[in-house]
């Protein structure tokens, strides 16, 4: 029987691009079918789309096709952006020269081609604006897809606010929590992550009057829904333990240091509607329970994959206080980091 093989995108986080999986479905169907990922967003310099096709064979096996780039890769194909009467054209690039390799496995990594645009200066993205991607098959004469997506609105984060001090007045091993809230601008974002960006200096071969700037990035919360579709604010609790855990976790502790905390930055990254049904519908039908194929999201005409935009915002300049600052120094947590 005929074999499709195309590529299921992954469950995303909105924090940031992430290389396509090599995970593969078998079926029957026509082959000119593009399969699309790639996100629009303000804060990002460069915009990357991955375009690639489905792909067929009497007789060959999908998982041979899947590292022939000739069968990834279109040929000649037009890659365009626009909003009302401008257009940008998307050029390609190998994504492991821009910083984003592909993963070994099922799929082939090399090339890895990407379309990336930056945009003129003086341009840029305009929040709750539409734009449109048109992906022509130029060879062929044939329009492969259209698809529209709104820029998101970024949250107005309403606390903590810049230079804020977090201070917890409980034990080391301390359960306490810290608060911080964001309004729905226009309430066009659907979904939520919530980030930190924590910031330290660190001795140089345990010389202190040799100080590296160094910063770490974790998130703490994914997936954040408002609890009613009328919210307009968002509040949530992140345990100190967690702020604490994320830490440990980020900082290289090869170092014997010390080192020195700086301030802190909370980073909420909001992502669209059909970001959030394709995050739902990748958590469903899953587990004992679940169906034995699960469900796939597109939003691409004619296609499969997900086009969509993203957007964020922060508050930096946070310091820690108190028990709080006692507790990155000697906490169960990260004492082992060597903080000062």
């Amino acid at each position: 029987m005929k074999i499709l093989c195309y590529l299921l995108l992954p469950i995303l986080l909105i924090t940031g691009f992430s290389n396509c999986s090599n995970d593969f479905e078998l079926t029957t169907g026509q082959t000119n079918k593009p399969v699309v990922y790639g996100f629009l967003s303000p804060k990002d310099t460069a915009t990357y789309i991955r375009v690639e096709r489905a792909f067929v064979s009497e007789n060959t096996s999908a998982l041979e096709l899947a590292q022939r780039p000739d069968e990834l890769y279109y040929d000649d194909i037009s890659v365009v952006l626009s909003s009302g009467s401008e257009a940008f054209n998307l050029t390609p690039v190998n994504g492991a020269d821009e910083g984003y390799p592909r993963d070994p496995g099922v799929f082939a990594n090399v090339p890895n081609r990407l379309y990336k645009l930056v945009l003129p200066a003086g341009e840029a993205y305009v929040d709750g604006r539409e734009y449109q991607l048109t992906i022509t098959d130029t060879a062929a004469d044939t329009l492969l897809t259209e698809v529209t997506t709104a820029i998101v609105h970024a949250p107005i984060i309403q606390f903590p606010r810049e230079d804020d001090d977090f201070e917890w007045r409980s034990s080391i091993e301390s359960q306490n929590d810290v608060r911080t809230q964001w309004r729905l601008n226009n309430a066009t974002a659907a979904v939520f992550d919530l980030r930190i960006r924590f910031n330290y200096q660190e001795a140089i071969n345990g010389d202190i009057n040799n100080l590296e700037n160094k910063s770490v990035v974790f998130t703490v919360l994914k997936n954040i829904e408002p609890e009613d579709e009328d919210d307009t604010s968002i509040t949530v609790e992140i345990l100190a333990t967690d702020i604490l855990g994320g830490i440990a976790g980020a900082v290289d502790a090869s170092g014997s240091g010390p080192r020195f905390f700086t301030t802190m930055e909370i980073i909420v990254d909001a992502g669209s509607e059909d970001l959030l049904d394709f995050v739902s519908v990748g958590q469903a039908n899953t587990g004992l329970t679940g169906a034995s194929v699960p469900p796939i999201f597109s939003n691409i005409p004619g296609g499969f994959g997900l086009f969509s935009s993203r957007n964020s915002s922060s508050v930096g300049g946070l310091t820690l206080e108190g028990e709080a600052r006692d507790s990155l120094i000697d906490g169960r947590f990260t004492r082992q980091l060597n903080f000062q």
